[in-house]
């Protein structure tokens, strides 16, 4: 797998009495460059117990993904265009 990730989002909060919640939301281009993985990481950590772990992985096609951003985005206005 390509070494190289977008971390998306990441956070720590602390509880309260020695407990923490973990947070991490990652994407990067699968080893084939066609899909790209979506990995989804959640940790409750308590001093007293062992900590609660959740890892989840989204594969989605490249060319699917774009698609959808061209079909859902925003159009730019001219200022966006080329001058030349």
């Amino acid at each position: 797998m390509n070494s190289d990730v977008l971390v998306l989002h990441r956070r720590v909060k602390a509880l309260g009495q020695g407990a923490l919640h973990c947070r991490e939301l990652e994407l990067r281009l699968a080893e084939d460059g066609r899909h790209v993985l979506l990995s989804r990481y959640l940790e409750l950590y308590r001093q007293e117990q062992v900590g609660e772990c959740t890892i989840e992985h989204y594969r989605v096609p490249l060319a699917s993904m774009i698609r959808w951003m061209v079909n859902n985005a925003e159009r730019g206005g001219p200022e966006s265009l080329c001058q030349g």
